[in-house]
């Protein structure tokens, strides 16, 4: 069957085998500084039918005029004003002629082989399958990546796939998916109105992953996710939120639509309890609609995670005063950094 896929490949780079178009979405706002990596991943792709569609969503630091200079080179470039990265990437779909979807954050990079190696698994699959593929973390090089195995690295059912990564089997970023039209139509456009969630993503692959018939993961398709360094102030914003919660409560009553069961009401509560621990104590009235919920739902084991001296405070004080700690260091830390 792979050396199938591969002749399927070869035939097609010859010109004497017709495969689908793979679009590429880019959402690039303000990301000068890593965009050219990341277009240049997708210029460097051995899949043979590929092209590349860019929504400039209101930049002012140069991304803009960095990305018109791959027009020469075939990427598409749409401009838009500042709506999110939703929106952008709403507005890429429909500009996109593609049979299947590479999903990329600007500051992202992929392996020359991953939409290959995806596709070559799809070609064979399911026409509503979807796939996936390892990932790692990367700063400024490539080379200091480490792909560490997780439990959702495995071909899975989409309830499976969402019950083991809510329970703590790992989860998959952006670039990782590669995802079929009729999926992608199946599940509806990214919301709007969640562009403040950090979590905006989770609500979009959730949907898709429902709407497909299974996820096949691909070991060797592989991205890069890059960690930018800097303060995390902004995702504790009052609409970042609230947008946040949101998202869990969205996309938990999708699962339960699909599987109402001990384990996917287990993995609802869990993802609620991961917010309530990160929320408190910024905005208690969200941790209590939360709880609430949580409750419903027959409660979560889920266990508070933190620094050394943060689990202490934890261990003999509980969760709620360590909470509170956390809040004063990391007051603290930005403060420190602020004054160098």
């Amino acid at each position: 069957m792979l050396e199938e896929r591969k002749a399927q490949i070869n035939r097609a780079k010859t010109g004497s085998l017709r495969l689908p178009l793979v679009s590429i979405l880019v959402p690039s706002y303000n990301s000068k500084a890593f965009l050219n990596d990341c277009l240049e991943s997708a210029l460097g792709q051995t899949y043979p039918r590929v092209e590349t569609v860019v929504v400039d969503d209101g930049s002012n630091d140069g991304s803009l005029e960095l990305a018109c200079g791959f027009r020469s080179r075939g990427v598409r470039v749409i401009v838009q004003e500042n709506r999110g990265q939703p929106s952008a990437l709403n507005a890429a779909f429909g500009a996109a002629n593609g049979e299947v979807f590479q999903y990329l954050d600007s500051d992202d990079v992929l392996h020359p082989r991953k939409i290959e190696v995806q596709m070559s698994r799809l070609l064979c699959a399911d026409p509503m399958a979807m796939a996936s593929g390892a990932w790692a973390r990367f700063r400024s090089s490539l080379s200091s990546s480490v792909f560490e195995p997780e439990g959702v690295w495995q071909d899975l059912s989409p309830v499976d796939w969402l019950v083991e990564s809510w329970s703590g089997g790992g989860m998959m970023h952006v670039a990782g998916w590669l995802i079929p039209r009729r999926v992608v139509e199946a599940a509806g456009p990214w919301v709007d109105s969640l562009r403040w969630a950090a979590n905006v993503d989770a609500d979009f692959f959730t949907r898709t992953l429902l709407a497909s018939t299974r996820c096949l993961f691909c070991s060797e398709a592989r991205s890069y996710y890059r960690t930018v360094p800097g303060s995390q102030s902004s995702l504790k914003s009052r609409k970042n939120l609230e947008a946040s919660l949101s998202v869990l409560i969205r996309i938990g009553e999708a699962l339960l639509l699909r599987e109402n069961s001990v384990r996917t009401r287990e993995a609802f509560a869990d993802q609620l309890q991961r917010f309530v621990y990160s929320a408190y104590p910024d905005s208690r009235d969200l941790v209590s609609l939360a709880e609430t919920r949580i409750r419903e739902l027959g409660g979560s084991q889920l266990s508070y995670a933190g620094g050394t001296v943060t689990l202490g405070v934890a261990k003999w004080l509980g969760w709620k005063p360590a909470g509170r700690f956390r809040q004063v260091a990391d007051a603290v830390r930005r403060a420190v950094r602020v004054a160098k």
